[in-house]
């Protein structure tokens, strides 16, 4: 064999060596590819599935006068800006009966390109696939609302606070808690003391007469709205998303409850964040802005 014989059949091996490794490669990317596009249907068919209809109606928000036990008026949360009390009037709307698990969040970061959040912490239990996800900005909460809703075929976005405590609130009741039966009992329906530090798995505690679990004792929820100053004004669907004069920069996280006393952890509670804050503990729960109840079909198969 001359060396000229020799470089051509050496050339031909590379060559072959070389189809065999891109044939590979294009084998796992249609594989990948496939398993995302399963685990984006399967997050299609849970979301839809695990939506809550809320009805619209009028209600008092924000926290209110009642008669404690010694028989004398006092406010639910003793909270300055929960007040005043004030007539909301809301359209119709769908919420997620679920907090966004790690799992899910985790899913939607790959699909973006984006890394998961805090990968230093997640060795902690309370990290795991099942646990609510935190430890990410109001930007990012946001944009996986509106990200699931473009796949569902909804608009999505994250509550306002009025959706918020209405829901919460089973439709408006006059309760301090978002439980059961609007008490809060430990290891009954809400977590143990022991446990007071972190998160458990979403859907532990029974949910409130809505069907909406963890609104009460585990991550604090963003919402859309901007902090701003409740007024005496009747309102009708408000939001305030956009900035407002003030601490316009400001959002606010409702439902908190991984740290602190039951007091601290009741519904009308009003945490100031800022958006750019990954470190608040704040989950995600979005809506989705539509008047009627939603078919639980995945679109793609209608």
């Amino acid at each position: 064999m001359n060396i000229i014989e020799a470089i051509s059949k050496n050339k031909k091996i590379g060559l072959f060596s070389l189809g065999i490794i891109v044939l590979i490669l294009m084998t796992w990317f249609a594989i990948t590819k496939y398993q995302q596009q399963q685990r984006l249907h399967i997050l299609i068919n849970t979301t839809l599935e695990y939506l809550v209809f809320v009805e619209g109606d009028t209600f008092l928000m924000g926290d209110q006068v009642y008669i404690n036990e010694r028989g004398r008026k006092a406010f639910i949360a003793s909270s300055r800006d929960a007040s005043p009390a004030h007539d909301v009037t809301l359209t119709s709307y769908s919420m997620q009966a679920y907090e966004a698990t790690f799992s899910d969040f985790d899913f939607y970061m790959n699909y973006i390109g984006e890394d998961a959040v805090r990968p230093e912490w997640r060795h902690f239990e309370h990290g795991g696939p099942s646990y609510p996800a935190n430890w990410m900005t109001w930007y990012q909460a946001r944009d996986y609302c509106h990200w699931l809703g473009e796949h569902i075929g909804y608009p999505m976005d994250l509550a306002t606070e009025a959706q918020w405590e209405f829901a919460a609130r089973s439709r408006g009741k006059l309760v301090a808690y978002a439980t059961n039966d609007g008490t809060y009992q430990r290891g009954i329906n809400v977590r143990e003391p022991a446990d007071d530090q972190f998160s458990t798995p979403v859907g532990t505690w029974p949910p409130n007469p809505l069907g909406l679990y963890d609104m009460t004792g585990n991550v604090g929820e963003w919402t859309v709205d901007a902090w701003h100053a409740y007024t005496r004004d009747a309102k009708a669907d408000p939001s305030y998303h956009e900035k407002v004069p003030g601490r316009s920069k400001m959002k606010v996280a409702r439902g908190f409850g991984t740290l602190g006393v039951s007091g601290g952890k009741k519904l009308y509670k009003r945490k100031v964040v800022a958006p750019e804050n990954a470190g608040a503990d704040n989950g995600i729960r979005c809506v989705v802005n539509h008047p009627e109840p939603i078919t639980k079909i995945n679109p793609a198969k209608r």
